[in-house]
């Protein structure tokens, strides 16, 4: 520290931090600071509380704050803007046969239980959504592109200006095209053909449950759908402020269980549960009226409210709580300026560390804090 103070007197000192800040290293962070900072929050979102008079190695925490996580989600969005067609065609596939996974175990567990369902309805429709979210889970480890969470993520890209609404467009019309495709292809090949449902109960259940879907009225559809994806986007930035799988499963595992206990409506999830329903002998099988019967009276609305409920419900909102998010850039040592001509990104002192050369990002961490 006397090293440190003397060649600050100097004028030798390169770090921008604040002489009492504490300086910080990649994804494990050692901090060093007096006693003033006990308790403070790191400037980046975390909850580590900051050394008192010490040098130590902390992980960053465990979750993010509100404002790291969407940083996050923004990132997230540059980092599909850049995917192309064909990686995203195949990630999009990839989440329409996760979700379906999903809704089968779902009516392989729920739809098994019907003399529960008469007594018990609740306790029938926990087990049914308890275990939805493993689709969820898929997705959300495997990186594969599911619509209803790209909601959230491209909307806010869009707000704090990282991508452009031809990268939106662009990453949900293929996303969404290609759920379709990888739902219509698990229903078919690995449920129908494979004969999974095919004795009873679960028959009954699953065309009962298609035609239940179909029968809703749009605005019914439009706001169940609403209420899906506010609940699947709210679990999408729990899943993206914890810091380890774990953390992930369990932040993602409550809202995606409540969202489908309660009856809310998931285009996805749809995109499986009623083709296959069709297939089994619901609105009188798998004709063309059946199918388009389903797009015009279920998913169209229910895609229409998923998209309220993830890119309004959620970053709309948390936009107009949190502002314009300033980012740092992809390279260690770049510097991005704000409008206001802020730094909005890490440096690399000479000494090797990368310190916190952001005024702004400080205030930011300290407002949301609490």
């Amino acid at each position: 520290m006397e090293l440190r103070e003397r060649r600050r007197e100097e004028g030798k000192e390169t770090s921008m931090v604040a002489p009492d800040e504490p300086v910080c290293v990649s994804t494990t962070v050692e901090c060093k600071g007096k006693d003033q900072l006990d308790g403070q929050l790191s400037p980046f979102g975390s909850d580590t509380p900051r050394a008192k008079n010490t040098s130590f190695f902390v992980s960053v925490g465990t979750f993010k704050k509100p404002l790291g996580i969407f940083r996050a989600l923004g990132e997230a969005a540059m980092s599909k803007a850049k995917l192309g067609f064909v990686r995203t065609a195949i990630a999009g596939f990839m989440a329409g046969m996760y979700i379906s996974a999903g809704g089968l175990f779902s009516v392989s567990v729920g739809g098994g239980m019907p003399e529960i369902a008469k007594t018990d309805p609740g306790v029938q429709r926990l087990a049914f959504a308890a275990v939805f979210p493993v689709g969820l889970l898929l997705c959300a480890v495997s990186g594969a592109e599911l619509w209803t969470g790209n909601t959230v993520k491209m909307m806010t890209g869009i707000l704090n200006g990282r991508v452009t609404v031809y990268d939106v467009v662009f990453n949900w019309s293929v996303a969404w095209t290609f759920n379709f495709f990888g739902s219509l292809f698990f229903a078919y090949f690995l449920v129908y053909l494979a004969g999974i449902l095919d004795q009873q109960p679960y028959r009954t259940f699953i065309t009962n449950l298609a035609e239940s879907k179909i029968d809703l009225l749009p605005g019914q559809a439009i706001l169940r759908g609403i209420g899906a994806n506010w609940l699947v986007c709210l679990a999408t930035t729990l899943g993206t402020s914890a810091q380890s799988v774990t953390g992930k499963m369990l932040g993602i595992w409550f809202p995606i269980t409540a969202f489908v206990a309660i009856g809310y409506e998931h285009s996805v999830a749809n995109m499986f549960l009623v083709p296959v329903g069709l297939m089994y002998g619901a609105r009188g099988g798998f004709t063309a009226r059946s199918f388009f019967e389903f797009i015009g009276l279920n998913l169209l609305p229910v895609t229409f409210g998923n998209l309220i409920g993830g890119a309004i419900f959620v970053s709309g909102l948390y936009h107009l709580y949190l502002g314009k998010i300033p980012f740092p850039t992809d390279g260690v040592g770049e510097v991005v300026k704000g409008k206001q001509g802020e730094t909005d990104a890490p440096q690399k002192s000479k000494a090797g560390h990368v310190t916190v050369a952001v005024e702004k990002l400080q205030h930011d961490s300290r407002r949301y804090s609490s």
